[in-house]
């Protein structure tokens, strides 16, 4: 009984520090800093799950033995099993030390070492990301979005708020973010610093309809730079549209409201010549 106690304390202790960063997979190309504490985390939960699992064969097997009634025996097993749940109550103890160490630093916000337009210094960059079925858009601090493609300066710490218009979507990025959930009515913030420029794509990883598997993820990281001359082109591109749909808003109801006139005009014509003709008989 008191093995498997001690071993309920190993496993009750991880579970108690279990964080958002316990869903991400073990990647050795994590790009993230926070990620890389979570990635250790994981190899440390690994492994005491695996010591778990050969404990619990040894327990079962040294049960399974022909039981002797001599006295000296049963209080040698007694001995031996103490010794064993007293060993694995320390082990227990630091292991819970451990996962809390890292589980604490896997929740630590990496410190920008840039600052971009449109990010308050010491502060990270607010990008708001949108689930709506089936793909992401992304609203940037100066009024530009884009869909599907994210993209994000090196250096700066990002701070992506999810947020859902209609079910549930997760965002699941391993080498920047892990996953996360994009809940209806609630905004779930991310934090990420990516240091190196690349491309990282990804697609979601619970069913949010029958197009969820097309819901591709691809994140950007350019120089600061080239981040904020392309949200500028962003923003200059979505006016140029605007612009263009409102010309041609306008055209069409210019020329509807001249055909309106020429319709008007025409009854006005018709009734007059309907009276000049009354008149005249």
């Amino acid at each position: 009984m008191s093995l498997f106690i001690s071993l309920a304390g190993i496993l009750l202790g991880f579970a108690l520090n279990a964080s958002s960063a316990m869903a991400l997979s073990l990647n050795p190309d994590a790009a993230s800093p926070g990620i890389e504490d979570a990635n250790i985390l994981h190899w440390i939960l690994f492994v005491v799950i695996l010591a778990v699992i050969v404990v619990v064969n040894l327990a079962i097997l040294r049960a399974a033995r022909p039981r002797t009634r001599a006295v000296g025996a049963k209080q040698g097993r007694k001995i031996s099993q103490t010794k064993l749940a007293l060993g694995l109550s320390v082990f227990a103890l630091a292991l819970f030390v451990v996962s809390t160490v890292f589980s604490d630093k896997s929740r630590e916000i990496p410190v920008s070492t840039e600052t971009v337009a449109g990010q308050v210094e010491g502060q990270p960059l607010e990008i708001r990301a949108t689930g709506q079925q089936w793909l992401w858009r992304f609203d940037y601090p100066n009024g530009a979005f884009s869909y599907r493609r994210l993209i994000v300066p090196t250096g700066a710490t990002v701070q992506l708020n999810l947020v859902s218009t209609d079910v549930v979507h997760s965002w699941n990025l391993p080498e920047l973010t892990g996953k996360a959930l994009a809940v209806p009515g609630k905004t779930n913030p991310v934090y990420f610093r990516a240091d190196d420029p690349g491309v990282y794509t990804s697609r979601s990883s619970v069913f949010s309809g029958q197009g969820y598997d097309t819901m591709e993820i691809e994140v950007e990281v350019v120089p600061p730079a080239e981040y904020e001359a392309a949200i500028a082109k962003l923003r200059i591109d979505i006016q140029v549209a605007q612009d263009k749909v409102e010309a041609e808003f306008q055209a069409a109801r210019q020329k509807a409201d001249e055909a309106a006139d020429q319709v008007k005009q025409m009854d006005s014509t018709t009734k007059l010549n309907e009276t000049e003709s009354a008149n005249a008989e």
